[in-house]
């Protein structure tokens, strides 16, 4: 298949998720959690985690700080050198 064959598909929603691992916590704390409480994250701003896109493997992303906010920078794709 070509990226030619792929336009078709470009306007299909799939949903794009970066992985950050999460600590541990036990059901009496996951019950405990209402709207605003904070779950600390495994990763910190500056670190790679996987990306995927539609449960697949999609690449590498690089967590990053722009403006207060988390964002995601993508550093590569699956099977590029």
């Amino acid at each position: 298949m070509t990226a030619d064959d792929l336009v078709r598909f470009s306007e299909v929603p799939l949903k794009v998720e970066a992985l950050i691992p999460c600590p541990r916590m036990r059901i009496s704390d996951l019950l405990a959690l209402r709207p605003g409480s904070i779950v600390e994250a495994g990763r910190l701003a500056g670190e790679n985690v996987d990306v995927l896109a539609g449960n697949a493997f999609l690449g590498i992303g690089e967590l990053t700080k722009l403006d207060g906010k988390l964002m995601l920078r993508i550093l590569g794709f699956r099977g590029e050198d």
